[in-house]
């Protein structure tokens, strides 16, 4: 044999021992689904091991008579109901399948649901009926009831019928979640309006709106029913009986963020009911600063400086409540800061700019809990004032 042959044949067996180790690596090595976890791994494999039955299912009966069931309307919903009121509703069942259907009720998802069936055999073409009885809970709830009935069927592709329902129950009264008087200036009143209504009485009375930490005035007027809306909807939608616009003026002692309950009393019915609607707003400070080099969270920033020079800053500073009210530079931190208040030709409006002095020490004032400000306000009244934060590094970093 020459040697020419004895290379073509060691070459063979390699090709031939790489094509048999990776048929044997394809029969060992398995690969994961893509985009499915692993904590998820055990659903999808049954999953998939569900769809390859039934597919096989369905390739056993396709040429073979079997029965099948449909619905109409599988899902209903009742609307609004009163506490302990029963409605019915009524679900026509067909067999449309080719052979006899078998019908049984298996199950009910809450105690406050039946369903009873008319038939429970029906040949090719036939239909009978299921009737469900809701009684709604006497209990008030502010969610909606979610019912559901299973028929099981003999049908070998689908074994189970879902009849779903749902209702939602009427209150007494309805009150908005939270009210809110936005912002407003110190000194302002602020108004907001909101409505309430009952789904069950046939009058209904505001007697008083009270809170004894603010000052407020209120007037509440009966509102028709047609055509006013509570969000996207009308109190038609609702289901209101009876309803009452409520508008609250109010004006807060201080500036910032506040919030608390009104206390409403409201006669419904002949009835007086207690009852509390928390509300918020905030009154923006009584000095604001403007202009480009101002950010509305932050304040100024100087950013790192060199001391061989003076720097300024310039803000436009207005006294929103009170503009004849007279406001000074009231303190500066850190005290190599220096700052000059002007009158602008508005009335309460102010030019203030703000320096770092020539030849001012190192000074960090750069960091959240280490930052300086400049304070304005009424040198008269100290309450009536704002900072304004200052952030910068300044230092002669060219000595080194």
């Amino acid at each position: 044999m020459n040697q020419f042959t004895k290379r073509l044949l060691v070459f063979g067996g390699l090709v031939f021992g790489f094509a048999s180790f990776t048929l044997a690596l394809t029969q060992v090595v398995s690969y994961k689904p893509w985009g499915v976890p692993d904590s998820r791994r055990d659903d999808y494999d049954q999953r998939v091991a569900e769809l390859d039955r039934q597919a096989i299912e369905r390739e056993t009966y396709q040429n073979k008579p079997r029965p099948s069931a449909r619905a109409w309307p599988a899902v209903h919903d009742f609307g609004w109901v009163r506490p302990g009121e029963t409605v019915r509703h009524t679900v026509e069942i067909e067999n449309v399948g080719n052979a006899d259907l078998n019908l049984r009720i298996r199950e009910t998802n809450s105690d406050r649901l039946t369903a009873q069936l008319e038939g429970q055999q029906l040949a090719p073409g036939e239909s009978t009926r299921c009737t469900i009885e809701l009684v709604a809970s006497r209990q008030p709830s502010a969610e909606p009831f979610q019912g559901r009935v299973t028929i099981a069927t003999n049908d070998p592709l689908n074994k189970t019928v879902i009849l779903s329902v749902f209702s939602r129950q009427r209150k007494e009264l309805v009150l908005p979640g939270a009210i809110d008087f936005g912002s407003h200036d110190m000194g302002q009143a602020s108004t907001v309006d909101f409505l309430i209504y009952s789904q069950l009485a046939q009058r209904l009375n505001v007697v008083d709106v009270s809170n004894a930490a603010f000052d407020l005035q209120w007037v509440a007027v009966p509102e028709p029913i047609d055509n006013q809306t509570v969000g996207d909807q009308t109190l038609g939608d609702l289901s209101a009986t009876a309803a009452s616009r409520i508008t609250v003026e109010m004006e807060a002692k201080d500036y910032g963020h506040y919030s608390d309950q009104l206390e409403l009393t409201v006669e419904i019915d002949g009835q007086e009911q207690q009852c509390k609607l928390d509300f918020g707003g905030r009154v923006r400070p009584p000095i604001g600063f403007y202009g480009p080099n101002v950010d509305r969270r932050t304040g100024v920033d100087f950013g790192t400086v060199e001391n061989n020079e003076q720097h300024d800053l310039f803000v436009v500073v207005r006294s929103r409540a009170d503009r004849s009210r007279k406001i000074a530079v009231l303190d500066i931190e850190p005290k190599e800061l220096q700052a000059e208040l002007q009158p602008l030709e508005t009335d309460g409006s102010y030019r203030l700019r703000i320096s770092i002095p020539k030849g001012c020490p190192y000074r960090r004032f750069n960091l959240a809990e280490q930052h300086g400000y400049i304070q304005i306000g009424d040198p008269e009244m100290k309450s009536y004032s704002n900072w304004l934060p200052v952030y910068g590094v300044v230092g002669d970093f060219d000595a080194d």
